[in-house]
């Protein structure tokens, strides 16, 4: 048995001897160069490329089957001038062994100095369409009449690969319809070993730049990965990307982008996951997870995503984006958000939004909901938010302006309204916004505005205010508007509900000079077309209707204007000034119609103490000036005056004293004054008025009781 033994192992070794003798002969006798041509001309036919090896072809047989390319040129067939790929160096190797098994076992695959030119022609059509196996070849089967064999179960290979490098590589994509041109260089990739279902690490280090725009992209990647090809999946633990960028987008400026994370690419379910994601940009840290699901039909995103508190100020500034001034230096100091994601292929949005914005907190959803159209949609809620910290610094005013009551006494006209551009429209009408925005207070302007609600709605070139409400100087407004930039020229409308307002602190917080007191209630609805001021002025049109209750005209004292009427009506000359400055009222209210700029007043009525004022007349906006008429008639308190020129008694009870306003508008309280031709109609009426009185009084004591219908026969005809 020994013996057998000795001769079994002598045999085995002179087999083993003589195998090897056979592959030294084959590997020493046998030269691969001789057959360039042959491997050329199998290129064409199976893979329809042209094969240019420059270099000589090495190889070996045992233990590994092993090969080395040099100077390797790949181009389409149809244009063999025009290189779709160049290796300098490949080689690898695989055992000869484990491939009778179904096992492929690979040495280091190794490449250098890889470039691939990638070309989208004007027609759309990549120079790699044409690249594999051709229709034609592929049908010959079919033609030919032999039947292929059945098929057969394919088993998966068992598949190792000791590592991976790749070195030097290069990949430059040119598209010549929109003229982007795209380029990977100095990319270097090296693994460790690739064995199915065990854990490997992956670097990878590379320059990735565009013209269009102008950037620089330095990558730099760590990760572990491990794979299966049965179930397609891959999984990727541990991943630490670092993105150094420069360019147009940031004004020049380098950013650094870290990015760490999970990741998961599954195949078969159709599923990209990124877990435990830390990311950091600047100042700025991050951190969530992303899933994408239905990646082959209609990828879906949907996500966390939570920020620390940063200043946006600041990233903005590294991202070489410089902020105009604002009124508050430091605002966007301050923020923090988080929020779900939840996106497609065309939108992204943020819902169970939570921002922090410099204190103030706004809670909702907010993205777009179409990247192509730019659709913004929003649904946000919050305690406090102050815009005037967002706004352009502005001068401190002295506030003189806002003291003034009655407007201004200056005669000089006031300076033309602008024909500039008010509206944006062109960037109005690319809108596409659906909104809503409530807040318990907004400060805009200096005033605060509680609570506050908005809702627009931007599409197609019409943009639709349609709420816009909020309590404001202790009262309250509810407007709705619309510019429709799809008429030329474009319309303006608004209509508005005001109740209550305090109308001299709304004077004076926009330094307009007060002119009247007390709360006011309106109702308008206005239109206007054009996009300046003189055009809007005379295009403007509409009705409203207001009251003000328990207020005063200020700069106006119709007490002594109604004296000085009754002094003329006198022939009389006043002692003094009566009254106080200003006139007080328990109500003023009326209605005005507009049209091209023109208002029109005919029922104004304002309830004085012991007086009722009435008025009529016409603004002419264009001309920024007025004409209006005002008629008071004395009631209740006839007592009479300590001056005798202004002696009220009955006799004026009923009589309409006119008083004219007639002016610029800036100084419109201080235009008014006694209509000098009305009063005289008043003193021949009252003259006529006092000699019917005293032929009256004749007739009573002529006739007395003595002939009753000849006497009110005799006063009838004389009241005729």
């Amino acid at each position: 048995m020994k013996a057998f033994a000795k001769v079994l192992g002598l045999v085995v070794f002179g087999i083993a001897v003589l195998a090897v003798g056979v592959l030294f002969f084959l590997t020493r006798m046998f030269d691969p160069n001789d057959y360039k041509e042959e491997i050329q001309q199998a290129a064409r036919e199976q893979a329809n490329i042209e094969l240019t090896l420059g270099g000589d072809i090495g190889w070996s047989l045992f233990p590994w089957l092993g090969i080395e390319l040099k100077d390797v040129g790949v181009a389409p067939i149809a244009h063999p001038d025009q290189s779709l790929a160049q290796v300098g160096s490949l080689g690898l190797g695989v055992k000869v062994l484990p491939l009778l098994r179904r096992q492929l076992r690979m040495s280091d695959v190794i490449l250098d100095d890889v470039h691939l030119q990638l070309v989208k022609g004007d027609d759309g059509v990549g120079n790699w369409a044409s690249i594999g196996p051709q229709e034609s070849a592929a049908a010959e089967g079919a033609d030919g009449g032999s039947s292929a064999p059945p098929a057969t179960e394919d088993k998966q290979m068992d598949f190792a690969v000791e590592s991976v490098q790749v070195t030097n590589a290069s990949v430059r994509y040119e598209d010549r319809q929109s003229g982007q041109v795209l380029s990977l260089d100095q990319a270097n990739l090296t693994t460790g070993a690739l064995i199915e279902g065990e854990p490997f690490d992956v670097s990878f280090l590379g320059l990735l730049t565009t013209d269009k725009p102008a950037l620089r992209v330095r990558m730099d990647m760590k990760t572990v990965a491990q794979f299966d090809l049965g179930l397609k999946r891959y999984e990727f633990s541990a991943l630490e990307m670092k993105v150094d960028a420069s360019g147009e987008p940031f004004s020049g400026r380098a950013i650094n982008l870290q990015l760490q994370g999970d990741g998961l690419l599954d195949l078969t379910a159709q599923v990209a996951e990124l877990n435990q994601l830390r990311m950091s940009l600047g100042d700025m840290r991050a951190t969530g997870a992303l899933k994408v699901t239905a990646l082959d039909t209609a990828p879906t995103l949907a996500g966390q995503i939570d920020v620390a508190e940063f200043d946006g100020r600041d990233l903005l500034r590294d991202l070489g984006q410089e902020l105009p001034d604002m009124a508050d230096p430091g605002a966007l100091s301050q923020i923090s958000l988080s929020a779900k994601l939840d996106g497609s292929a065309t939108s992204m949005m943020l819902r169970d939004l939570s921002l922090l914005v410099d204190g103030a907190t706004l809670k909702g959803q907010m993205g777009v909901a179409d990247f192509e159209r730019q659709a913004l949609r929003f649904n946000l809620a919050g305690d406090s938010l102050n815009l005037d910290n967002y706004l352009p610094a502005v001068e401190q005013k002295d506030g003189t302006a806002s003291q003034q009551t009655g407007g201004s006494k200056s005669t000089a006209a006031p300076a033309e309204w602008s024909d500039e551009s008010v509206l944006p429209l062109e960037r109005l009408a690319a809108l596409d916004v659906d909104g809503s925005l409530a807040l318990k207070q907004l400060t805009l302007t200096g005033q605060s505005i509680q609570p506050f609600k908005a809702e627009v709605v931007a599409r197609d070139g019409r943009i639709q205010l349609k709420q816009l409400d909020g309590g404001i100087f202790s009262g309250t407004f509810a407007s709705k508007g619309e510019i429709d930039t799809r008429q030329t020229p474009v319309k303006v409308s608004l209509t508005s509900e005001i109740a209550g307002l305090d109308s001299l602190a709304a004077q004076q917080a926009y330094d307009v000079p007060a002119q009247v007191r007390g709360d006011l209630n309106l109702n308008m609805d206005l239109s206007m077309r054009g996009n300046s001021m003189r055009r809007w002025m005379n295009t403007l049109g509409g009705n409203a209707r207001f009251q003000v209750d328990d207020g005063a005209l200020l700069g106006v004292n119709l007490e002594q204007q109604l004296c000085r009427a009754i002094a003329l009506a006198n022939r009389k000359s006043l002692s003094g000034e009566h009254g106080s400055e200003n006139t007080p009222f328990r109500q003023l209210n009326g209605s005005f119609s507009i049209r091209d700029g023109q208002i029109t007043n005919r029922d104004l009525v304002a309830s004085l103490p012991g007086i009722t004022a009435k008025g009529k007349g016409e603004v002419n906006l264009p001309d920024q000036r007025l004409d209006y008429r005002i008629g008071l008639l004395l009631e209740g308190d006839k007592s009479d005056m300590p001056d005798e020129a202004c002696q009220v008694n009955e006799r004026y009870v009923g009589v309409e004293w006119p008083v004219r306003c007639q002016g610029y508008l800036h100084n419109a309280a201080s235009s008014c004054g006694v209509d000098s031709e009305g009063v005289t109609r008043v003193a021949g009426q009252l003259l006529g008025n006092e000699a019917k009185r005293k032929l009256e009084e004749r007739i009573d004591e002529k006739l007395g009781d003595k002939a009753p219908q000849l006497r009110d026969a005799l006063k009838g005809l004389f009241s005729n």
